[in-house]
């Protein structure tokens, strides 16, 4: 039996993808969805050889209390499902599912120029995460629409990532 990846990005508008057998890709917006639904999501992959990648985020500075309320409680609900389900995970941060899955060709970065104190210049090179990994996404899966549905024009973030961190189980033989 083929494994299955699971690809969970908890943010609040985030996403769950699945690698299955055959190269079936799945998805399932968090956003908008009952929690009954993701758990019956979720649930399906139960007695099934899985393993889900479940981003291993924290609070970001300045984010409201309400902001950082919100994306622990989706973290901690999609913890609880996958322990529920009895469905093994392992937490992952951003840096390492990105350094495993990105490539140089990906990479779509700016500079900025800031003063330092002694009066002299520096350029910092700054990588842009969500186009770099919309690069990496479409090169990965050429077939996948990474829209979050019909009439929306751009890839959906969380939608990427969540396959992403997906492949990065794959690719590590979780």
């Amino acid at each position: 039996m083929s494994k299955i990846y699971i690809g969970v990005d908890p943010g609040s508008d985030g996403y769950v993808s699945v690698i299955a057998e055959n190269g079936v890709y799945e998805f399932l917006a968090i956003d908008g969805t009952p929690v009954q639904e993701v758990s019956n999501f979720i649930g399906r992959f139960r007695l099934r050889n899985a393993v889900a990648v479940l981003e291993d985020v924290h609070a970001v500075f300045g984010s409201s209390a309400k902001g950082t309320f919100n994306f622990g409680f989706s973290k901690g609900m999609l913890l609880a499902l996958l322990v529920a389900h009895r469905i093994p995970y392992v937490l992952v941060t951003p840096k390492d599912w990105q350094n495993e899955v990105w490539i140089n060709a990906d990479m779509v970065v700016s500079y900025k120029t800031t003063t330092l104190k002694n009066g002299k210049e520096q350029k910092r090179k700054g990588v842009h995460t969500k186009e770099t990994s919309i690069n990496a996404a479409r090169r990965l899966f050429p077939s996948v629409d990474f829209r979050k549905s019909e009439k929306a024009k751009k890839p959906h973030d969380g939608k990427v990532d969540a396959l992403l961190m997906a492949e990065y189980g794959r690719r590590k033989n979780l």
